[in-house]
């Protein structure tokens, strides 16, 4: 099992419409994937259910108040489950705790989590690296870093890259799986050069070749609680970059995937 954070120094780069849609892209390529919200303003659970407040979730499970298999959530596609945050005031109002605390039980948490046989287990965080998404990061494999593609956002990028350094020197393994522009409208002087300039002054392979449209499309999805996959039988093109995005990802983690059972392919002869 790989678990995959999906976090950002910056907020509003659209880190819960990555973590959404890219879940989802890689469920319907065949693999089993849980996506957990951490953030705890609760954005993964109101953008796909309406009783989402109402729902325990990652919060409760660091307090110790539920067990993780009571908090998974299935969906409509087999291959897709969902982690709500659930009631995080509890945990954060008794957070006198130490930091060690806090590690110790979001190790727990990913040590349970572990055991379910998930393919991926990717993992929505709150903006910045606080505390908790700090401890998330010392037990992922992979980080996904959201860019927004306009000027000041950029420069973000060294911050996160150092507090990642500083982490793997810590002992974690964690890697960056890579850094994904975001918002990027072709129409925009401003937003085109931010992705240009990005690009060549980072190391070849380190931002992924997908990039993530700025489109409206992605706040219809949300008021009707689906990704933008499920919005239309043809897909529109805020889907097709998210597929892309996924065999990008497959490559670079090395996910192998079933063809027959995906798509049905038959063969020619036995």
């Amino acid at each position: 099992m790989t678990i995959l954070v999906i976090a950002s120094q910056k907020g509003g780069v659209g880190k819960t419409t990555v973590a959404i849609n890219l879940s989802y892209s890689l469920a319907t390529r065949g693999h089993k994937i849980l996506l957990v919200d951490t953030d705890p303003q609760g954005s993964v659970g109101l953008s796909l259910s309406r009783g989402a407040r109402e729902r325990y979730g990652f919060y409760d499970a660091i307090a110790g108040i539920k067990t993780v298999e009571e908090l998974i959530i299935p969906t409509r596609l087999a291959e897709f489950m969902l982690m709500t945050s659930g009631k995080s005031e509890m945990f954060l109002e008794e957070s006198a705790q130490s930091d060690l605390q806090c590690l110790d039980r979001i190790k727990i948490f990913f040590d349970n989590l572990r055991e379910l046989g998930n393919d991926l287990v990717i993992v929505d965080t709150a903006a910045g690296i606080g505390a908790i998404t700090s401890n998330i990061l010392k037990e992922a494999d992979s980080v996904i870093i959201p860019q927004q593609s306009e000027p000041l956002g950029v420069r973000s990028i060294p911050q996160f890259l150092k507090k990642i350094v500083g982490i793997r020197r810590g002992g974690s393994e964690v890697s960056v799986s890579g850094i994904l522009m975001t918002m990027v409208n072709p129409h925009q002087r401003e937003s085109v050069e931010s992705e240009s300039q990005l690009r060549s002054a980072l190391p070849s392979g380190i931002m992924f070749q997908t990039s993530i449209p700025r489109d409206s499309v992605f706040l219809r999805a949300s008021s009707l609680g689906v990704p933008v996959g499920l919005l239309s039988p043809n897909p529109v093109s805020a889907a097709v970059a998210f597929d892309q995005l996924a065999a990008e990802l497959e490559i670079k983690l090395g996910l192998s995937k079933n063809m027959e059972k995906d798509y049905g392919v038959k063969r020619l002869l036995d």
